[in-house]
């Protein structure tokens, strides 16, 4: 089920923020909201602690994805994207990121750390494959 993505500027900002804050290490997180229209609008972010606290990988902790499943639950919404930080390489999808990733109906936002600025792509991900998802920043 493909959608074009939008993420509020704040919540936007605040994924930005994780991923400087957490350097030298990658971040991770969720994003929800709901799907109308072919559109995913974001409605909540989801700070996830790295628990490999690796600068090559990451795997979400265990409990902080239970309870941010059950809030989307109790707000009755889903589950929309992944997001993860890349320290020092480009926002492209690495092998570990593909054969690792659970599920091929939420974009996976990349923060690239590497430029004087962040760069941030989304993508729709297989275990084999990647292609590049639509999604833009709204106020």
């Amino acid at each position: 089920m493909a959608f074009r993505l939008e993420v509020p500027c704040a919540l936007y900002a605040a994924m930005l923020e994780q991923a400087r804050a957490e350097l030298p290490n990658e971040c991770c997180g969720l994003l929800a909201g709901t799907v109308e229209g072919g559109v995913g609008r974001v409605v909540a972010r989801y700070p996830l602690v790295n628990e490999l606290a690796s600068p090559v990988e990451f795997t979400g902790e265990a409990r902080g994805q239970f309870e941010a499943c059950r809030d989307m639950r109790r707000q009755g919404i889903e589950e929309l994207a992944v997001y993860h930080s890349h320290p020092t390489t480009a926002p492209l999808p690495s092998r570990k990121d593909r054969k690792r990733n659970y599920s091929e109906n939420v974009v996976n936002l990349i923060i690239s750390l590497a430029g004087p600025e962040p760069v941030v792509r989304g993508w729709w991900l297989t275990a084999t494959d990647f292609r590049e998802a639509e999604w833009k920043i709204i106020e």
